[in-house]
């Protein structure tokens, strides 16, 4: 007997491919959209709450697994066009918080690059000094300030590198799954 897994109970599965259906159920087609934003549908906010509980979903399932959108409607009749318009915004939202985290992530691999600078400058600089004065109390204090700094500064880079910028990448992964998704329409 097959073992299943456990996400198989909340999340339906398709049979053929594999891919995870995250099903959302809605009323009309202006309910996957922010109602404030009044903007064609290819441009336009999702729902902050649909955005929340897709990238729940997302989360929750495997990042090397396959995700499909299902939107369950009730009060609208299928228009083919409309359909892609509606996923070719969906995607371009979430490309957009890609992108986002795609700088961000930059911008910590920049400043991460600025502090191994600074903390080698702060290291070379203690060590030349600490072989070439005789320390008093003044100098003794600026070397050891160095060597910390230096320590310091090369910490705050691992953080940035290794511990800050891993939640950043796992995003980017789970945004590139979802501009990926294909988006799949049912009527009730």
């Amino acid at each position: 007997m097959k073992r299943k897994n456990y996400l198989d109970q909340f999340y339906t599965v398709d049979e053929e491919s594999g891919d995870y259906i995250i099903e959302i159920a809605i009323q009309e087609y202006d309910d996957i959209f922010n109602n404030w934003d009044s903007s064609v549908y290819n441009i336009r906010d999702l729902d902050s709450s649909l955005k929340a509980f897709i990238e729940e979903c997302s989360r929750d399932i495997d990042i090397n697994k396959k995700i499909s959108l299902r939107f369950n409607i009730r009060k609208e009749t299928k228009d083919p066009e409309l359909e892609k318009t509606i996923s070719n915004g969906i995607r371009n939202f979430f490309e957009y918080y890609w992108y986002i985290t795609k700088r961000r992530l930059r911008e910590r691999n920049k400043k991460a690059i600025m502090f191994i600078c600074v903390s080698s400058l702060f290291t070379i600089t203690s060590f030349l000094l600490k072989n070439d004065i005789d320390p008093k109390l003044f100098q003794h204090f600026i070397l050891e300030s160095l060597t910390v700094g230096g320590w310091i500064f090369m910490w705050e880079a691992f953080s940035y590198l290794f511990i800050q910028s891993n939640d950043e990448r796992k995003k980017k992964k789970e945004y590139k799954r979802l501009i990926k998704a294909p988006m799949l329409f049912r009527y009730k």
